[in-house]
Order: structure tokens, then sequence, then C-alpha cells
């Protein structure tokens, strides 16, 4: 009974003292934690990598994305060799002082819990971070609807120069989730890219790190919604080569009603972009399109005008007639021709 009271004892004392053991273990060195790892020795190279949890919409109206990143960073600190698998709050070590280069609206997932740094070998420290919001992309629309983009996210230290720290791609490839809650876009890849560059913001040079993901719009949304009716629209406005070339109102009325559905279409999809100072793709098959309806109302006129005659010219129906045939078939040409080599350029 005494020798079983004392093993009691004993592995008391010893599940009390594991706490302190592990604090001893886990003490952090005297170091300044504003003064970086090599003072004077070289710039710290920081590794960085991401992973794409989700890639949830573009708003091309504001010009930005919405999207769910892990980013891990990685770096040596000698001052921290032998606390293999210790954990430490970010204010209690050296940590670099990047900030993302784009406007964004991001919340960091571990800011306020578990915002912390794990050490490796030989004091490898690295860090883990989740961002989700909206981030600016800057991304152009001339191709718009049968655009790619490339949507780029800018990793940066303004405070540090390239002679103090470093950002380097991480040997691993940044990864894409299987499964993105997106619609209307086809993410092709992500591709991490690294280079010094001098910006306005700044004084000084600074490393920059890019994320850049390529993603193709799905146009079959526009191809059905938009431009399969509007050719229907259009396709109503020639029913006026079709009609005898005396009922002059009944030809401009159809026209005119054909006219205003299509600048109605057009209205309707620069909804959806922002003010832009150039034409995208969609633009210019809108005005190509409104501008064969006013054609046709044109020609309805200059017939009208052959078969009535008048001040001096005798009538023509014959040729009036002549020139609603012809036009039967070449406004068609001229739109799906037109279409294709807008879509071509």
């Amino acid at each position: 009974m005494r020798r079983l009271f004392g093993r009691f004892c004993a592995f008391f004392l010893l599940l009390s003292c594991l706490p302190a053991m592990t604090f001893a273990a886990c003490a952090l060195p005297e170091l300044r934690t504003e003064e970086a790892p090599f003072p004077g020795s070289g710039p710290v190279e920081v590794a960085v990598s991401f992973a794409v949890a989700d890639f949830l919409g573009v708003s091309d109206a504001d010009q930005n994305v919405d999207l769910d990143l892990r980013m891990v960073m990685e770096w040596t600190d000698p001052r921290l060799d032998g606390l293999d698998g210790c954990r430490f709050a970010v204010s209690d070590v050296w940590f670099p002082p990047v900030m993302l280069g784009n406007s964004a609206s991001l919340r960091e997932a571990f800011r306020i819990s578990r915002n912390q740094v794990s050490v490796g070998k030989n004091g490898r420290v690295r860090y883990i971070q989740r961002y989700t919001g909206w981030i600016s992309s800057y991304h152009r629309l001339e191709r718009f609807p049968f655009d790619r983009q490339a949507f780029e996210i800018r990793v940066l230290a303004p405070d540090m120069t390239p002679e103090q720290l470093v950002l380097v791609p991480a040997d691993a490839a940044p990864r894409i989730a299987d499964r993105l809650n997106v619609e209307g876009w086809d993410v092709e890849g992500a591709a991490l890219s690294s280079e010094v560059r001098s910006l306005a913001a700044l004084d000084h040079p600074a490393s920059v790190l890019s994320l850049t993901i390529t993603a193709k719009r799905e146009a079959t949304y526009y191809i059905y919604r938009v431009l399969l009716p509007l050719s229907f629209v259009v396709a109503m406005s020639w029913s006026i080569f079709w009609g005898a070339p005396e009922r002059f109102e009944f030809r401009i009325g159809l026209g005119a009603t054909a006219m205003l559905t299509a600048i109605a279409f057009s209205l309707s999809i620069a909804g959806q972009l922002p003010t832009l100072g150039y034409l995208t793709v969609m633009d210019r098959m809108l005005i190509w399109a409104v501008g064969l309806v006013f054609l046709s109302m044109v020609e309805s006129l200059i017939a009208w005008q052959v078969n009535k005659g008048g001040e001096g010219r005798p009538s023509d129906k014959r040729a009036a007639r002549r020139l609603d045939r012809v036009s039967r078939y070449v406004f068609p040409l001229l739109l799906f021709g037109g279409w294709a080599a807008i879509f071509a350029l």
C-alpha cells in the first residue's frame, strides 16, 4: 500500500511538472523583434505560397474578385534554432512586414485567434494566414464577353528595400481547390512570380510577389440571352423587305420598333460593366446590329422614293421591288459577317 501511494505521488509530480518543462523548452531567447534575423549580412528571404480555397465571383462593374485564400510564409531565423515544434505569437518574434498591394476588404481568419508562427528545424519559421473577401483586380474588358483574365494579387513589404527583404515563390506551386463556388468563369490555373518593382506610392524599389489566377469567362449566357435574341430583333427589321414599297408608314414603324428594342438590349448590357473609355466586343456587336436596323429603315425610305417617283423622276416599281429582294440576302450577310469580323479582331 505504501509502495502504491509512493508511485501515485511520483506520477502526480511528473504531471505537474510537464507545463513547466514545456514552457522551459519553448522559452524565447532574448532578441529584438524589430531586428531582422541577418542584420548587415544580406536580405531575409521569405518564401510565400498560396492555396486558392475558393473563387467566389467576379464583379466587372466594381473591378474586383471575391476570393478565399490560404497564404503560407516561411523564413529562417537562426536565433530560434533548437526550438523545433514551438509556437509563438507573431509579436514575440521578428515578423516580415508584408501587406497586400491591391486595394481589398479582406478578412484575416487568424488575426484574432491563433495568430502565431511555428518553428521547425534550424530555426525555420512558418506562418499561415487565411484571407476571405473582395480584392481589386484591375482587369481589362476589351474582349468581353469572350475574354480570358489574369487576376493578379500582389504582396510586398513597403517599408523594406530589396537589400533588406526579398519575397520569393515557395517550392510548392500554388494550389486550387477541385470545386469552386463560381458561376460564369472557368478557372484555369494559378502561378507565382516575384520581381523588384519601382512603385509610384513608394520612394524606393520593393520586392513584389504576385499570385496570378487565370480564368476564362463562359460566354454561353451572353450568346443565348443577348446575341441570339438580338439577332431575332434585327431579323424582325428585315421583314420590311417583304412589305410593299408603297406601305411606307408600316415599314418605318416596324423598323422603329426593332431599333428601340435593340437599344434596350444595349442599355441592359451597359449596366453590367463599369464606365469604360473603350469599346468591348459586345459593344461593337450591339452597335453593328443597331446600325443595320437603321440601314434597313434607310433602305425602306429609298425603296418608297423609287416606287413613288416625283419631282421629274418616273415611278419605278420594278426597281423598288428589286432593291427589296437584294436586301433580303445582303442584310443577313452583313449582320453575321460583321459579327464574325468583330470577333476575329
